[in-house]
């Protein structure tokens, strides 16, 4: 299914792009559907991750960058990601993309979200109950991201490379190549938002949207094009430094006192 809907692809979103530049935008719906197949069937959670002991302890800057990705997952802010808020991602990307039910690519897409749930909740649902709690989060990833290898981009688990290439996509909606302080915000403002807030403030205002853009590419010296960002993501996935310039690859964290010191 999936290689059929990727030799469909040119075909496929062409028409749907009329806006936008195709040379850019297929190559990497190409590159993120392949990566969600190696992801699936490659076995990226390998023997080598899953047999680091669980309940591993964290600092505070650590448990805050779980606690943020946990919430990017939990829309309904309950407190417990179920089938349903994974079911949102699918919609996130059937609108960036404008891809209609029906779509081999958006069935594609959902064939390999949904295996993807599937294998998390065997590695991380516990209590068998068909949540994560938060609880079983913060055991599960440390198990998952934990390596002895460099702490690159390129040795991220693969659904993790794809999470960081599939954001940078979405949020270049300029298709510069390199994402600024309006994009940053409007990404996260929208991806942030909660069905059971209504009128809630956005996650990201204009000042705090430079100050978290000019962190990650340290004042402009280091442009936020793609290579940055995935740089970026890794970094906020390995350091136990708060100060790490990784600290907003995804969107703004809370981080009181205690987490803004180096934790070693």
């Amino acid at each position: 299914m999936l290689q059929t809907a990727l030799r469909m692809l040119p075909r496929v979103v062409r028409p749907t792009l009329v806006q936008h530049p195709p040379a850019k935008t297929v190559p990497i719906l190409g590159a993120v559907m392949s990566q969600f197949s190696r992801t699936i069937h490659g076995g990226d959670m390998g023997h080598a991750e899953m047999e680091i002991s669980k309940g591993e302890k964290l600092n505070p800057f650590e448990l805050a960058k779980l606690e943020r990705k946990f919430s990017l997952y939990d829309v309904d802010d309950d407190r417990q990601i179920e089938h349903e808020d994974y079911e949102n991602y699918i919609e996130k990307i059937k609108e960036a993309y404008n891809l209609e039910k029906g779509d081999p690519l958006l069935h594609a897409f959902e064939n390999e979200f949904e295996a993807h749930w599937q294998r998390m909740l065997k590695f991380m649902d516990e209590n068998k109950d068909g949540q994560l709690s938060l609880d079983e989060w913060t055991d599960f990833y440390p198990r998952v991201t934990r390596t002895a290898r460099a702490h690159t981009y390129e040795n991220l688990p693969k659904f993790l490379q794809t999470l960081a290439d599939a954001f940078f996509t979405l949020m270049d909606s300029k298709c510069d190549g390199v994402v600024d302080p309006d994009e940053y915000r409007d990404f996260w403002c929208r991806w942030d938002a909660k069905s059971s807030v209504e009128d809630a403030k956005p996650s990201v205002d204009d000042e705090t949207a430079e100050e978290h853009v000019n962190f990650m590419s340290e004042n402009g010296k280091f442009p936020l094009n793609r290579d940055r960002f995935r740089e970026a993501h890794a970094d906020f996935t390995w350091s136990k430094d708060s100060r790490t310039f990784g600290r907003y690859a995804m969107g703004p964290i809370k981080l009181n006192k205690s987490q803004l010191l180096v934790h070693q």
